[in-house]
């Protein structure tokens, strides 16, 4: 039996107890969809890997059964949470049952606001820096931080994403081997990673860290190039990681120092671990609150994740010719409708305008007439 991408599951369809809503994205690996249980009315992300690519290369297999592994043993506000993880004979689908998390990735977040208020974007680094303290409990490395693997709740809960890469040294992994390698995404890679994937500590996730918040802040990736070889040879430099105040020079100095310790391309002068890190923060006066958890809530005008209030914030700063920032793609359908009634929204608003423009040029014309007639007497 042979899968396409859109045709895994049909909304309605049962599945181990679940019964299928929509599909939520899909990938040349496999699809997400939305799930609720039969009997606990509750949503969840069912995860599927496609059965052509699990026989074609047995490695996937092994990474999306570690990612079940890793994050059932790690439980955090800011991880995502699996709960379930099996083989299905009939469909030759291998499956994961995760937490649901109802918003938009920091990629997203990114397209719709261009870039992030420091102290905000500082926010949102601070949770995932609290995902990989927890992490580092048990000696897992991410390997791939990046705006695609953080998830931003509505209520700007975040999310860290996608363990199945991650380098497990204190969970017995019999699913990996010393030998194999998994290089990351190449502008938010340490130099250390992309010369060895394969034997990486914390460090090289605290320079990817640095990274993203670089790109939050300034819209773009410190090193960029038309291809994938050129950004490495870039890392790989003995240039300096870049002064972000030479990009937005509105950033305070202390967070610009801060950022350029994170990202020092000699590991051992780099932030060491999440640990400091988040003092360190905290010393130049930025705290993780953690009220029930490690929840923070954004203010109404904040761009946190890519919700109706966020998108609306956005295009009511928009000026009349400006480029349209809802143009990306995006596979989420509640995404996709909403900036479809937003688009909608503000055309009406748009004809609405020029309706009272032309009103008023009728009223001041009549008013001028008026005017004329009483002069000429």
């Amino acid at each position: 039996m042979n899968f396409d991408k859109e045709d895994v599951f049909v909304p309605g369809e049962r599945f181990h107890g679940y019964v299928v809503e929509r599909l939520l994205g899909n990938g040349g690996l496999g699809a997400v969809y939305l799930v609720r249980h039969e009997l606990l009315e509750t949503l969840f992300a069912l995860k599927v890997l496609f059965p052509d690519v699990a026989a074609e290369n047995a490695s996937y297999v092994k990474r999306f059964l570690r990612e079940a592994k890793i994050a059932t043993r790690i439980r955090h506000p800011n991880l995502v949470a699996v709960h379930d993880c099996g083989y299905d004979e009939p469909k030759r689908l291998y499956y994961l049952v995760m937490d649901y998390v109802n918003g938009g990735d920091l990629r997203q977040a990114i397209a719709f606001a261009g870039h992030f208020d420091p102290d905000r974007a500082v926010e949102v680094i601070l949770q995932v820096a609290s995902a990989l303290e927890a992490a580092q409990k048990y000696h897992v490395v991410h390997r791939d931080i990046k705006p695609e693997n953080i998830m931003i709740q509505p209520d700007g809960l975040v999310k860290l994403v996608d363990l199945g890469i991650a380098k497990a040294d204190d969970i017995k992994d019999s699913l990996n081997t010393t030998t194999e390698s998994v290089f990351g995404t190449p502008a938010y890679v340490a130099p250390e990673q992309a010369l060895d994937a394969a034997n990486v500590d914390t460090r090289a996730d605290i320079y990817s860290l640095g990274v993203v918040l670089f790109e939050m802040i300034t819209g773009k990736t410190p090193f960029d190039a038309p291809n994938a070889p050129q950004i490495i040879a870039q890392t790989l430099s003995d240039d300096p990681f870049p002064d972000i105040r030479d990009y937005a020079p509105a950033v305070k100095p202390e967070l610009a120092v801060l950022i350029r310790r994170m990202c020092v391309k000699e590991k051992g002068r780099r932030i060491p671990d999440p640990t400091v890190l988040l003092a360190e923060f905290e010393r130049i006066g930025y705290r993780l609150e953690r009220p029930g958890g490690s929840e923070i809530h954004y203010a109404p005008s904040a761009e946190s994740a890519p919700t109706v209030r966020s998108v609306k914030d956005v295009l009511d700063r928009l000026p009349e010719k400006a480029n349209d920032t809802l143009s990306f793609k995006t596979d989420d359908v509640e995404i996709q409708s909403f900036v479809k009634g937003l688009k909608a929204k503000r055309g009406r608003r748009r004809v609405f305008v020029r309706l009272l423009a032309v009103a008023a040029v009728a009223v001041l014309a009549a008013a001028a007439a008026v005017l004329a007639l009483l002069l000429a007497k």
